[in-house]
């Protein structure tokens, strides 16, 4: 069956977002289907906010307090400033359409050739951050308003992001599901999000990382990092999320320890402490052959435990407390307690793990996932 999949793909750092890109695909490849990712790019798809709104906006001192900020970090941002070869990962392990689509207009136009589209994984449809008025082309475009009525829509672990939604997005987002085959979203929230968008028979599926074994992603830093550490240490794995956190008082907790910290940035996280800029590869073996991680990132903490890692998790606050929603769902789906960081000092990994029953979960959800049974059914006989 030929598959195009929406979901996010275009970061020079962000290395759960490509990392779940080749997951997903090479699952279903492996199944014997021909999949390719449809390059679909959002971010000039925005409907503009009037001037005046604008300016309005400008009087509000805690936004033009972030906007500094978010200047400050695009301008010094460090992903500008070494290359971490995503784009030669990319051109090794995705397949990709030959088409950049950079409108929700231009998919509607010249639709993607597919006998199915899956939206997921990732924040696909996370809108939490603008009106209706501003995102209404992308929620067109990631609840996959395009192509002819013939081709099988499904919804593989797309996340809202956050455990509500507006009240205004859910007559729209209603009217999208409706012609969707089959619908599972990552994040348990997820599904009373989608009955409350009139969607009863939504179910709560893993991320497409989770999909893989540790070996599938060894094979990947096999003979290619060049990175390998001589002495041992924990992994600080920091996205440019807010969270309150101290680097200075890991360092302090690492050299009591004896260890290292080796540290790596994404998504314009921006500071003074000396990184690491990984490519992908060297993530993947930084991660499996640390000591302890640390992070605010969801993947890094997937990958945490798929190479049994002890690890603690930088919770987010303020504006994006929400989507600790999904490391919450993490934790239910393995059944262990939240590995929130609630000091400096990581007292967590002192809180052992069954890491044989995390494994035994992982070859569960190799072998079980729903998502190659409803490709399996026929679309008649659903």
């Amino acid at each position: 069956m030929k598959i195009g999949i929406m979901t996010f793909w275009w970061s020079n750092d962000n290395y759960g977002q490509i990392l779940q890109c080749y997951a997903l695909q090479k699952y279903l490849r492996d199944a014997g289907h021909d999949v390719y990712l449809i390059r679909y790019d959002p971010r000039l798809d925005y409907i503009k906010t009037p001037l005046w709104k604008k300016m309005l906006k400008g009087i509000n001192l805690y936004k033009f307090k972030n906007y500094l900020l978010w200047q400050k970090r695009n301008r010094y941002n460090e992903k500008n400033k070494t290359d971490r070869h995503f784009d030669l990962f990319r051109e090794k392990y995705l397949v990709f359409s030959d088409k950049v689509y950079y409108s929700f207009q231009e998919l509607v136009d010249n639709p993607p050739v597919a006998d199915a589209y899956i939206a997921g994984s990732d924040q696909i449809w996370n809108f939490s951050y603008a009106s209706l008025y501003n995102v209404r082309n992308l929620i067109q475009a990631y609840f996959l308003n395009f192509g002819n009525n013939q081709i099988r829509r499904i919804a593989y672990a797309a996340s809202f992001g956050t455990p509500s939604i507006k009240e205004e997005y859910i007559e729209e987002i209603n009217r999208l599901l409706l012609k969707f085959e089959y619908v599972s979203v990552r994040e348990k929230s997820g599904v009373s999000i989608c009955k409350k968008c009139g969607i009863t028979s939504a179910e709560w599926m893993p991320d497409p990382t989770m999909l893989l074994l540790p070996d599938d992603y060894r094979r990947i830093y096999k003979n290619a990092t060049k990175l390998k550490q001589e002495k041992k240490y924990c992994l600080l794995y920091l996205l440019g999320n807010t969270c309150q956190f101290s680097i200075s008082n890991l360092y302090i907790w690492a050299a009591e320890r004896d260890l290292e910290v080796v540290y790596i940035s994404g998504n314009s996280q921006y500071d003074n402490y000396k990184k690491i800029y990984a490519t992908v590869s060297d993530w993947l073996y930084l991660i499996d052959n640390a000591e302890y991680v640390v992070s605010n990132s969801f993947h890094a903490t997937v990958f945490a435990l798929l190479f049994q890692k002890n690890f603690c998790v930088i919770p987010l606050v303020k504006e994006m407390h929400g989507m600790n929603e999904r490391l919450v769902s993490l934790f239910d789906i393995f059944e262990i307690s939240p590995r929130f960081m609630t000091n400096n000092y990581c007292d967590l990994f002192d809180t052992p793990i069954n890491w044989d029953f995390v494994s035994k979960k992982f070859e569960k959800i190799h072998s079980e996932n729903n998502l190659l049974k409803v490709l399996n059914n026929r679309k008649d006989e659903n």
